[in-house]
């Protein structure tokens, strides 16, 4: 998927979230109709000041379009998702123990609190002082 195909897809997909029609879209935008259409088959390339009219009227900065469509490019490139893990609430309390060490690797994951001097003073009944 090249960028203009993942620009069409964004397009697109924020025309139906806006629950506009493709005239509607091109009468609020200033976008010709029927380059509008164009762009959004990916048969013409979108020109940054179309992009700049659109996304005003989907309320977004034109970045942000151009960020949803590398979303959609690397989605592409990454290809299928494996979702056949167990879900935690599946797992026996050893197995859960066991899936949580795995995602995490072997980062430090001790609580911030548990480094607080005062916390231990608290727990032995003194005022941490």
């Amino acid at each position: 998927m090249d960028m203009n195909e993942a620009t069409a897809k964004t397009i697109a997909s924020e025309r139906s979230a806006a629950g506009l029609t493709i005239k509607r879209l091109a009468e609020r935008s200033g976008v010709p109709e029927r380059t509008l259409i164009r762009i959004l088959k990916n048969e013409r390339d979108i020109k940054v000041i179309q992009l700049a009219q659109l996304a005003e009227v989907f309320g977004v900065y034109p970045h942000e379009l151009i960020q949803s469509a590398e979303a959609f490019i690397e989605r592409d490139q990454r290809g299928p998702v494996t979702l056949g893990e167990p879900r935690p609430s599946e797992l026996s309390e050893a197995d859960k123990t066991a899936y949580v060490l795995n995602k995490i690797g072997n980062h430090d994951v001790r609580l911030a609190a548990s480094h607080d001097p005062n916390k231990w003073a608290e727990a032995a009944g003194g005022d941490g002082r």
